[in-house]
């Protein structure tokens, strides 16, 4: 059986398993979250009816302008989302915006020791 049967037959069946679906795909030869992209995007293209095209560089990438792009889009996000051990963002709502001094506070925090003595030397002045 080849690598990417196997990589098929785990795809096919990881119901929601997200140690199971990393487990199968290292055991079909695909241990890196990059390793498995191109074969999820090639097995999300035969569920959904979308295509797939290799780059010049040797990339596999959906072909946007197929009409079932976005269910395939879909589908390989949110696969990748579990190998990557990651969630879809959940709201779109801005965050509240910082007061003043809570933004002068965290740029303070990531200034070096010395430009926060110097800074705080300023300050006092």
């Amino acid at each position: 059986m080849s690598n990417k049967t196997k990589a098929f037959t785990v795809l096919n069946t990881f119901a929601d398993s997200r140690v199971a679906l990393i487990q199968g795909m290292k055991d079909a030869g695909y241990a890196t979250v990059e390793a498995c992209r191109p074969i999820v995007i090639e097995w999300a293209c035969g569920k959904t009816g979308a295509e797939y095209r290799e780059t010049k560089a040797g990339k596999v990438v959906l072909v946007s302008d197929h009409p079932k792009y976005e269910g395939a889009k879909t589908t390989v996000r949110d696969i990748m989302h579990m190998i990557e051990g990651t969630t879809r963002r959940t709201s779109s709502a801005k965050k509240e915006p910082l007061d003043p001094v809570a933004k002068i506070i965290e740029a303070f925090g990531k200034l070096s020791a010395s430009d926060q003595r110097k800074a705080l030397k300023a300050l006092v002045a």
